[in-house]
């Protein structure tokens, strides 16, 4: 195997986990500072991501009708400040819960010294495809990120912006025309990285977008099925203050009776067990990795 391409959010890492108590999170501290119902608050959420079209869109608070009737004089950088309580509730609630899946980090390590190109490709933007991957740091092991395109105005704060700008080449744009499962994608990341598709693997959490996309493009495909458990009430949350329409909900429904028999080449419930498919396991031995249950 000489490309392994895989998907980032719930596939490294829990991502519902991670951000909807960190939303959650923030929210209840906005509805204190604002002195306004969480479900005031939940609606003008997703007002504003539907209107970007991108859940994580960057400060959306800022742009809230409530923030700017409390704050109506107040610049980007004024709100920072003015609302930095809820800005460290999310931030607190990242800390405890934006973590990899066990031997995540040891793996990617093994597949990398063992030869193997690795890329990532998201449907998150850039910015926060980045930012994850810095933060938990397994970077390192990654050539390039395939991410959506997205252009947001500066972090409020000047020194943080600064660090949140990824080396040059590293980020490669994605249309958002061009959205899973669109095998075309896939075939493209092949022809960038010089790899054939037989020679490539793509693992993600997601049967009707990343199984079926790597499938029709004739690329080995494993479902990380693990990625697919997480408690409901969180789930609720996303669902809650999405930036999806109605016609991306049929979209999506559509996507899933459409693929629901799709067959991956491998199932894994732990992404050790990619070192496995992609037969580099007996390189190393499995009391150099973490502990699966830890």
């Amino acid at each position: 195997m000489k490309l392994l391409i895989t998907d980032l959010d719930n596939t490294l890492y829990d991502w519902v986990t991670y951000f909807a108590n960190s939303f959650r999170a923030m929210v209840k501290d906005l509805a204190l500072t604002l002195d306004v119902e969480e479900e005031t608050l939940l609606d003008e959420f997703k007002a504003v991501h539907q209107h970007y079209g991108n859940s994580e869109h960057p400060f959306a608070m800022f742009e809230l009708p409530s923030v700017r009737r409390r704050f109506p004089d107040s610049s980007r950088e004024q709100l920072y400040s003015d609302l930095k309580s809820s800005i460290a509730a999310f931030r607190a609630g990242r800390e405890e819960h934006l973590r990899l899946y066990a031997g995540v980090s040891d793996t990617l390590r093994a597949i990398s010294e063992g030869g193997t190109i690795i890329v990532a490709h998201t449907e998150a933007v850039a910015i926060h495809a980045y930012y994850r991957l810095l933060k938990l740091d397994i970077l390192k092991y990654f050539k390039h990120i395939y991410a959506l395109e997205g252009h947001f105005e500066p972090h409020p704060n000047p020194a943080r912006a600064a660090e949140l700008v990824p080396p040059v080449g590293l980020i490669e744009t994605i249309s958002r025309n061009k959205r899973k499962p669109n095998p075309e994608l896939l075939k493209e990341i092949c022809r960038s990285e010089g790899v054939r598709l037989a020679d490539a693997c793509y693992v993600g959490d997601s049967l009707s977008r990343d199984v079926s996309m790597a499938k029709s493009a004739k690329v080995m495909a494993v479902w990380a099925r693990y990625g697919t458990s997480y408690e409901g009430s969180l789930w609720d949350i996303l669902v809650r203050v999405t930036h999806w329409t109605d016609e991306d909900v049929t979209r999506e429904a559509e996507l899933r009776n459409l693929y629901a028999d799709t067959q991956p080449d491998f199932t894994i419930d732990s992404f050790v067990e990619l070192l496995d498919v992609i037969g580099l396991r007996g390189s190393y031995e499995r009391s150099a990795l973490p502990d699966q249950a830890a």
